[in-house]
């Protein structure tokens, strides 16, 4: 799911050929990390939304990983069938129930790339205000600008 989503969404962002051929090792890497220890971290917060048994899309947020922003949302995605449907809204407004009941005192950022338009449209339709823009090294190498967007309410976001 998450390479799905990566291929279709940043196929104009980073390397077609990296997508083609390096992301799935890549994205294995990443969630044997989170996943493969004796325990998940206790602030580690994974939901996957999904219709008769098939898996349409996932969220992955990370209490308090931030002193100044609050929890980070790492991770919302939506296979490309599924979009328009509003299960990316339902996704980040849970990530924001969980947070606000685990880490009341914080609120909720997100990085995404400054060229995902789809995205960058759809935090701000979800009352995200861009705080913080810079330059990443993405998992491809590339130099990709991102911004950072950030909700100080998660129960105005969970609602």
């Amino acid at each position: 799911m998450h390479v799905a989503s990566w291929r279709s969404a940043y196929a104009h962002i980073l390397d077609p050929a990296w997508l083609a051929d390096e992301v799935e090792a890549d994205r294995r890497a990443v969630w044997r990390a989170r996943l493969d220890s004796p325990a998940p971290a206790p602030d580690l917060h994974l939901l996957i939304a999904q219709a008769d048994g098939a898996a349409l899309g996932f969220v992955c947020a990370m209490g308090a990983r931030d002193a100044h922003w609050g929890t980070l949302v790492d991770n919302l995605h939506v296979l490309p069938n599924a979009k328009g449907g509003g299960i990316g809204a339902m996704l980040l407004r849970a990530a924001a129930r969980w947070s606000g009941l685990a880490f009341p005192d914080d609120g909720l950022h997100l990085f995404c790339y400054a060229r995902n338009v789809a995205a960058r449209g759809f935090y701000e339709r979800m009352g995200g205000r861009v705080v913080e823009e810079s330059d990443r090294i993405a998992p491809d190498g590339r130099v990709a600008p991102e911004v950072r967007y950030y909700w100080d309410d998660v129960g105005a976001l969970a609602r």
